[in-house]
């Protein structure tokens, strides 16, 4: 049977990808913090997962897990990295700790499950690691640029990860989603987060877990939800000096679509 670990498994991205899994047979190692989320989730689902508690920005948390990895956790088909976080503001107002919670665990972590989970995979020619990245690992904005530091990295690993492990048939991958309907969005809507999340159609869980199986069953390097996005995102990711003259008209787009969904989920847009 395969086998596969998801971090940041308690709800949003986390939990549709584990809702997924389980509908294909998988058997599952859910990670996350928050131990009733987790209880929530294996509710729902055919068979009944195995749950670790760990703070991924913890590195002793995190070394466990890496040796859970190496030990017990050898045979494992499947490793998603999906855990985690922004803290939307100007660099100038954000405080050491919120810079190196984003380094933590947006880049240091997955890097260390990743290379962690790579040797037994590597022995068996066979297995599949996929992080969930994000637009903003392509293209950098105002208020979100330590997000965005993050985020860079972590591409910047897989790419080169990537070209390491296919001749060796493991599988390395990112799925870049738009704007998801999460409660990370919720509070960058209500708590001054980019506007320009909203310039796009908003994505649903389920779409990102339809992306991540396309990247574990095909091995591209990158899948996009939507495609489309994909392309603005690309195009200024080529040409950053543009994305400030045309930022007013964006955030124009983006602050209607704000409202929008605000709406929709019966809030008011402060």
């Amino acid at each position: 049977m395969t086998k596969a670990l998801i971090t940041g498994a308690g709800s949003g991205i986390g939990a549709a990808i584990a809702r997924a899994f389980d509908k294909r047979g998988y058997s599952l190692v859910l990670v996350d913090r928050d131990a009733t989320a987790l209880d929530a989730l294996a509710a729902t689902l055919g068979a009944a997962p195995e749950k670790i508690i760990c703070d991924l920005a913890s590195r002793d948390n995190v070394e466990l897990l890496c040796e859970r990895l190496r030990s017990d956790l050898a045979d494992l088909d499947i490793l998603v990295n999906n855990a985690g976080i922004i803290v939307p503001g100007a660099v100038a107002d954000l405080d050491q700790a919120a810079l190196d919670l984003h380094l933590e665990i947006n880049l240091r972590t997955p890097i260390r499950l990743m290379r962690a989970a790579a040797p037994q995979m590597i022995a068996r020619r066979n297995g599949a690691m996929v992080s969930t990245v994000s637009l903003g690992g392509i293209i950098s904005l105002k208020d979100s640029a330590i997000y965005s530091a993050s985020k860079f990295g972590l591409r910047g690993f897989i790419c080169g990860f990537h070209q390491e492990l296919a001749p060796l048939g493991v599988k390395v991958s990112g799925v870049y989603p738009a704007a998801v309907d999460t409660p990370m969005l919720l509070h960058e809507a209500t708590h001054g987060g980019s506007v320009l999340n909203f310039v796009d159609k908003v994505m649903t869980p389920e779409d990102i877990a339809e992306a991540t199986l396309k990247a574990i069953d095909t091995g591209l390097l990158e899948v996009y939800s939507p495609w489309s996005a994909s392309l603005t995102s690309r195009f200024f990711g080529s040409f950053p000096w543009m994305i400030r003259p045309l930022l007013p008209v964006m955030e124009k787009l983006g602050e209607q679509g704000r409202r929008k969904f605000l709406a929709a989920k019966g809030l008011s847009a402060q």
